[in-house]
């Protein structure tokens, strides 16, 4: 899904206040500032993702609508409905207590405010021994789709939506494949054969976990209830 698909579907007006959970250096807020005309506020835990995206920020469209925080979002502070949209992209699959980050996106929104997030998830059945090793070795949390969608529904969200998005990750990690199998031998010759290995070894095992079902993708949309 390209970044002007996924942020359209936030249906966003100008002026309105943007976060993004895991901004990496920026990409989606610039984007989001200078197409859309909205403030956003990017954090991450990557000192060099957001000093990258600090410098950024002065010498692209949108970059002075934009801020940045080296921040964890599990222990992050803002005023109580300080934001009309939150936004995440992969990464949420790091929290181990979602529920808990779900209860704190619905304290920070306005009225009405909205979540976008996209993250990994599993099927519904027990991870084979590779995957459930895999997991364990990067730390992640993953669900299901609809057992994603229930945590969000139960912080207090309205109208969830909890889509099944596998299919366009898998054309995604395709893609990503034969881009660097194009690059290969440039890319061996900046860094090393062993790293390309490893890299190419990671995509071709997702794409063989999504092939047998046990890797999923989805895309959640809810709303925190109007006052009133």
């Amino acid at each position: 899904m390209s970044q002007g698909d996924f942020v359209s579907q936030l249906n966003l007006k100008p002026g309105q206040r943007v976060l993004d959970v895991g901004c990496g250096i920026g990409g989606g807020d610039f984007y989001m500032a200078a197409e859309h005309g909205v403030f956003v506020h990017g954090i991450d835990l990557s000192v060099n993702m957001v000093l990258i995206a600090i410098e950024r920020a002065g010498k692209v469209p949108g970059g002075a609508s934009v801020s940045f925080e080296i921040a964890d979002c599990t222990l992050a502070t803002y005023p109580p409905q300080s934001f009309d949209v939150i936004y995440s992209r992969d990464t949420i699959l790091h929290i181990q207590d979602k529920p808990a980050l779900f209860r704190r996106f619905a304290e920070w929104l306005k009225p009405g405010g909205r979540v976008l997030i996209s993250d990994y998830c599993r099927s519904c059945d027990k991870p084979s021994g590779s995957f459930a090793k895999y997991i364990a070795q990067r730390g992640y949390d993953l669900h299901s789709v609809a057992g994603y969608g229930k945590m969000i529904e139960e912080a207090g969200f309205v109208s969830v939506e909890a889509d099944d998005r596998t299919w366009q990750f898998e054309e995604c990690l395709k893609r990503e494949l034969a881009v660097a199998e194009k690059d290969k031998v440039a890319f061996i010759q900046e860094f090393s054969e062993s790293d390309y290995s490893a890299i190419e070894a990671g995509w071709k095992d997702k794409l063989l976990r999504v092939g047998d079902g046990q890797q999923r993708w989805g895309l959640f949309k809810a709303t925190k209830p109007s006052s009133g």
